[in-house]
């Protein structure tokens, strides 16, 4: 046994560990390739994850910035709309999101359209009088009468 393990020590020192190294090596290179795509594709996985991510967290604060233009501006639709954008767009800054401002006023129209949709519709009820008069008091009060009923049989 210590005759096999001597001459394997022997046989690595004296060319073995270069044909080991260069088996190893030519391996390696070949692998390469086929290593990096798959690092690529990981990456590439994880970018689109965070930006999906993001323009999920986009369409949140346009929601949010067009409810609150709408409610508390008293402003014409688009200074509203340029508000909602400078809304969204310091949120994007906040949190270090690029996105092009293109796409941030695309959410804010479909937020708009969203929130627009959301909201009831307010019907105008015409009653065709143009003035009412009030009634007149009425003069003398009669005390209610109770009414036996009859139990049902």
């Amino acid at each position: 046994m210590m005759k096999l393990v001597n001459s394997i020590f022997n046989w690595l020192v004296s060319g073995g560990a270069t044909a080991i190294i260069f088996i190893g090596g030519t391996i390696a290179i070949k692998a390469w390739p086929l290593v990096h795509k798959i690092l690529d594709s990981k990456e590439a996985t994880a970018k689109s994850a965070k930006t999906k991510q993001h323009y999920e967290q986009l369409e949140q604060w346009a929601g949010t910035a067009v409810a609150a233009v709408s409610v508390n501006l008293d402003a014409m639709g688009s200074d509203k709309k340029k508000e909602a954008i400078r809304i969204v767009n310091q949120q994007l800054a906040d949190h270090k999101i690029d996105i092009n401002v293109e796409n941030v006023a695309n959410a804010i129209e479909a937020a708009y359209q969203a929130f627009k949709t959301s909201q009831p519709t307010q019907l105008k009820v015409s009653t065709g009088v143009s003035t009412i008069t009030p009634a007149k008091p009425v003069a003398d009060t009669k005390e209610a009468t109770t009414v036996d009923a009859k139990p049902e049989e």
